[in-house]
């Protein structure tokens, strides 16, 4: 997972089931708050999580990630993320929904009524996460990951420069919770240009008041 030159370069030029937790949301003063589960709490790529939507009296529900994509077309095209109708069944509104293609942590939206109302809310998040992720160290800021991650790397290994790499266009993750680096390391002492290694190292906070942790570490920025 080490690639020597293009990452210092960039840097050298300055560059099962419904068990997960409810969060509800009051639409207006004196109504019942509208809940959403969601199960399990954290899923990994091509899966299908389940989500109940209750404690609304409305006539339709749809749900869509908030900055997710998809991949679709005979070029298999980043897209945006697609409304998904919920159907009704003993009181609540359900469905399994799309798991996008690009780990990180979403903000789930939704549209009532046929698109007259919308409702969200800061708990109300998808994970995505690869496998062992959420058992890693969590730090107060992206950047302490990073540095906690290369600290366990093997060999010693130190931080010795980093710069947050913007997403790319199609990228659309909120950047309060999803942060890209770009970072150089080597063995502590090591001054050689050399002995340089580079990486991309996503970040993600669990939460908007959340640690941050350190989702994967690739030699392309979406690799």
């Amino acid at each position: 997972m080490s690639a020597k030159l293009s990452l210092v370069t960039a840097l050298a030029i300055g560059a099962a089931g419904l068990t997960a937790v409810a969060n509800a949301a009051h639409t207006q003063q004196g109504q019942r708050p509208v809940r959403v589960a969601l199960g399990p709490r954290v899923v990994g790529l091509y899966h299908s999580p389940s989500i109940r939507v209750s404690g609304t009296t409305a006539d339709s529900v749809e749900v869509r990630l908030v900055g997710a994509v998809d991949r679709a077309g005979l070029a298999y095209e980043w897209t945006p993320y697609r409304w998904l109708a919920l159907r009704i069944r003993q009181g609540s509104w359900r469905g399994l929904l799309r798991t996008p293609p690009l780990f990180g942590i979403y903000r789930l939206r939704l549209r009532l009524d046929h698109g007259r109302r919308f409702l969200t809310s800061p708990r109300w998040l998808m994970r995505v996460f690869p496998s062992g992720t959420i058992k890693r160290p969590s730090f107060p800021t992206a950047l302490a990951a990073v540095r906690g991650f290369v600290s366990r790397l093997g060999g010693h290994k130190v931080l010795v420069a980093s710069r947050p790499w913007p997403l790319a266009k199609f990228d659309h993750r909120d950047r309060r919770l999803n942060r890209l680096f770009v970072i150089a390391y080597a063995p502590r002492g090591d001054t050689r240009l050399s002995s340089r290694l580079g990486l991309f190292v996503s970040t993600v906070r669990d939460g908007f008041q959340g640690r941050w942790r350190v989702l994967e570490a690739t030699t392309q920025p979406y690799g």
